[in-house]
């Protein structure tokens, strides 16, 4: 190539590279979580193009490999009996992995789980424990092998009456997949940072910083675990915060150990970062059933993988792999610790937390939905702005300018106020919650960082959606010693919300 059209084609990829955007989309309702999709590209057709790719790469896999629709090709292989069935490649290529992690993990990973995680469901349906006699039906048939496989014939047989989940490596497989196809052959997309319920992925000319949220509820709103840079690589969590069972006033984990039978307890939440997605999902989970300190030498076993886990004994153990992501920051002078500390000292944040709950409505006769924009921040008597807690936009080019006036209240508010909006420039990684369901945590101090006082707040939720409703939810509150719950009126786009202010540390 001369040199003159090689410096041109140069200078056209660095211009197209320079004013490439980052364009946000989101949806609830997918894969029985919410999805929150990051494409960097050069204008937004071709995002939307990416976005598009994506979505459906999800469809067709989740008709592959879903445990929830009994019109997949996983559950109708489960209804067949007797004899080999050909199986789509992917199928093959999942069990197969499954088959590798049961092994690898020493039965802390098996599809066969599913029996005891029905065994809970219906416990929970009826507010009773499984009774023993149940317990040991349902390991009796949770034994022996699931299933026979021939990966190069494509031929998979059952060999047990046990049902079967893929929950905890099928999701991982197709966020991977759907990167994948958003980036596929499209110069003008240059990469991806997808999010779903807990397995994020982010690949191409991206590199993504993320918040490792603690293992408690609300806790994305508060002082994460950890901050790590990632690129090209996966991050899945998973924990027991946002899905359990209810038995007799006591919140028992969703996730269980498959060799036991009984809902985990060693292990709060896990975080991996792995480069295969569909790795790092079966590793969060595994985390999450052996001991912190097994899983912890699983994971110093395996090449390219990190961890971090929050055990149920409060310690926070990281594999020395995972310090090479989490990029360290400097402490604080011991004088600024100090002021910092007589301060906080006059502070309700010390020793409580206000959780704000709330469901966003689902459109009717949606299986799959954008999520409104939805803004929560804290105001005194006078307007001032101390906190904004949640802000969601779905963006049409580099940032979400063009929609915030949508959001009458806090555009007002709070953008006309302080000129400039707080973007936190990280997604969140954390367990996996129902669609729609959301909560979050205010710790008692304000944008900067600093403590406030005990006293009297307005807590503003307010969401609007496209070619939709409205609505704005405000409730005034006194903050100080005294615990309570207030239960909110929902509005057209907020189902329900509700007010907890508690001592911090307490509830799941």
């Amino acid at each position: 190539m001369p040199r003159l059209a090689a410096s041109l084609v140069l200078s056209l990829m660095f211009l197209r590279a320079a004013v490439a955007g980052d364009y946000i989309f989101r949806h609830d309702d997918v894969m029985g979580t919410s999805l929150d999709l990051t494409v960097r590209a050069d204008d937004e057709a071709a995002a939307r193009r990416a976005e598009d790719r994506a979505l459906r790469e999800i469809d067709r896999l989740t008709a592959i490999l879903s445990n929830h629709d009994a019109s997949s090709e996983f559950r109708r292989w489960q209804a067949d009996r007797g004899g080999s069935f050909k199986l789509s490649p992917e199928l093959i290529e999942v069990l197969t992995a499954g088959e590798i992690w049961r092994e690898r993990s020493g039965g802390a990973f098996d599809p066969r789980v599913q029996i005891f995680s029905q065994l809970w469901s219906e416990a929970a349906r009826r507010n009773q424990p499984p009774t023993v006699a149940e317990r040991n039906a349902a390991k009796a048939r949770a034994t022996g092998p699931a299933w026979r496989l021939d990966p190069i014939a494509g031929l998979a047989e059952r060999l047990s009456t046990a049902p079967l989940t893929l929950d905890a490596i099928a999701k991982g497989y197709i966020v991977e997949k759907a990167c994948n196809a958003a980036t596929a052959g499209d110069p003008a997309v240059h990469g991806v940072v997808l999010n779903v319920g807990g397995d994020m992925r982010v690949q191409g000319d991206v590199e993504q910083q993320v918040a490792v949220a603690g293992p408690r509820l609300g806790s994305e709103t508060t002082e994460p675990l950890a901050r790590i840079m990632v690129k090209n690589r996966a991050v899945a969590s998973s924990g027991r915060k946002h899905r359990g069972y209810q038995i007799e006033g006591r919140w028992y984990s969703h996730i269980i150990d498959p060799r036991t039978g009984d809902p985990v307890e060693g292990v709060l939440a896990a975080s991996v970062i792995a480069e295969r997605s569909a790795d790092a999902d079966a590793l969060a989970t595994i985390l999450n059933v052996l001991p912190p300190d097994d899983g912890l030498r699983l994971v110093e076993s395996l090449p390219n993988t990190a961890c971090l886990i929050a055990a149920a004994d409060g310690r926070i153990l990281r594999s020395a792999a995972w310090l090479a992501f989490e990029p360290q920051t400097p402490e604080k002078p011991a004088a600024d610790a100090k002021a910092a500390d007589a301060k906080a000292a006059d502070s309700w944040g010390d020793k409580n937390e206000l959780l704000v709950r709330f469901t966003i409505n689902r459109p009717q006769e949606q299986r799959r939905y954008r999520k409104p924009y939805v803004a929560v921040w804290v105001e005194d008597d006078n307007g001032t702005v101390y906190r904004n807690l949640v802000f969601w936009v779905s963006s049409g080019g580099p940032g979400p300018f063009r929609w915030l006036p949508d959001l009458k209240r806090w555009h007002s508010d709070v953008m006309s106020r302080t000129k400039t909006t707080k973007y936190d420039p990280f997604v969140i990684a954390q367990p996996t919650r129902a669609p729609g369901d959301y909560s979050i945590a205010w710790d008692g101090k304000d944008d900067k960082g600093a403590a406030v006082p005990p006293g009297e707040y307005t807590i503003l939720i307010e969401a609007v959606r496209e070619h939709g409703g409205y609505g704005l939810i405000r409730q005034k509150v006194k903050l100080g010693d005294e615990p309570f719950v207030k239960e909110l009126k929902g509005n057209d786009e907020i189902k329900s919300a509700s007010l907890e202010y508690r001592p911090r540390g307490t509830g799941r």
